[in-house]
């Protein structure tokens, strides 16, 4: 932050930022992160929007700073400045080191073999289950839903949801 201040010229716009960084800092982070999924990335992310915010400083009031305006401006830089961060990131070269992990771990047709063989075992002792067991592990596993979302589906509490899950 300290170099951030370092790139404002004036002592109100100063004021101004170090208000600004205090209210959005946060909000400015999940933001980011929520898109990018990723601490550092979001960080940078971070930066990158009070950057932004120092340039436009002038155009905001000292009035304005703690207003839902001013909050919805900060979310809004903070959007645009991950996507294209997250835009740039996807078009960068793949490293070498990544590329030899993910071929070194390629699999020959026995393994592939095997695997099918002991998905198709468990699809058969899942579908061996009483019914009540197997729409409840069906949906959290397959479908990926939350107990809350199971337990709306299937009309019981979710409580009950987890408890069949844990005996499935």
């Amino acid at each position: 932050m300290i170099v951030l201040c370092d790139m404002i010229d004036s002592p109100e716009g100063g004021s101004k930022f170090s208000q600004i960084y205090k209210l959005y800092r946060n909000t400015i982070y999940s933001v980011a992160f929520d898109i990018i999924k990723n601490e550092h990335d979001a960080e940078d992310v971070l930066e990158e929007t009070l950057i932004k915010v120092i340039g436009i400083l002038d155009d905001i009031d000292e009035e304005m700073i703690g207003t839902a305006k001013c909050k919805n401006l900060m979310i809004t830089i903070a959007k645009h400045k991950a996507i294209d961060y997250w835009r740039k990131m996807k078009h960068l070269p793949i490293p070498m080191e990544v590329m030899e992990k993910q071929t070194s771990g390629c699999k020959d047709a026995e393994e592939l073999c095997i695997e099918v063989e002991d998905y198709q075992e468990l699809i058969q002792c899942i579908n061996g289950l009483d019914e009540r067991y197997r729409d409840v592990l069906n949906l959290k596993v397959l479908h990926h839903l939350s107990s809350k979302q199971i337990a709306d589906l299937l009309d019981t509490t979710e409580a009950n949801v987890n408890m069949r899950f844990m005996r499935a």
